[in-house]
């Protein structure tokens, strides 16, 4: 019968958030950067892109354009990116301006 302790996990502290954890696991659980890669080792950012759909989508396809926008601002409220909010905020905005600008254009 073995009677070994249980082994603790190693604790990893984040580069990008400073939360330090206990997990085996090789990303931030708080805001999902990689472990041990220079830069933090993120991924690309949600907020850029939503950003660029939310502008687009004022002149073309606001109807695919400003749900995705909004869906990657949230990925990025998620993920706990800097300017988020303002993303989500310019997702809706551009969308929804966007719908007024297209009815006006085809209703003359």
């Amino acid at each position: 019968m073995n009677t070994a302790p249980f082994e603790k996990s190693p604790s990893k502290l984040c580069s990008a958030c400073g939360t330090l954890t206990q997990t085996v696991k090789t990303f931030c659980p708080e805001c999902g950067t990689t472990y041990g890669e220079p830069g933090g080792g993120r991924s690309a950012s949600f907020v850029w892109g939503a950003f660029a759909c939310a502008a687009v989508s004022l002149l073309f396809f606001p109807i695919v354009l400003g749900p995705l926008a909004i869906v990657l601002s949230v990925l990025a409220m998620r993920r706990k990116e800097p300017y988020a909010a303002l993303a989500l905020g310019l997702s809706v905005a551009g969308m929804v301006f966007g719908f007024i600008l297209g009815a006006l254009a085809f209703s003359s």
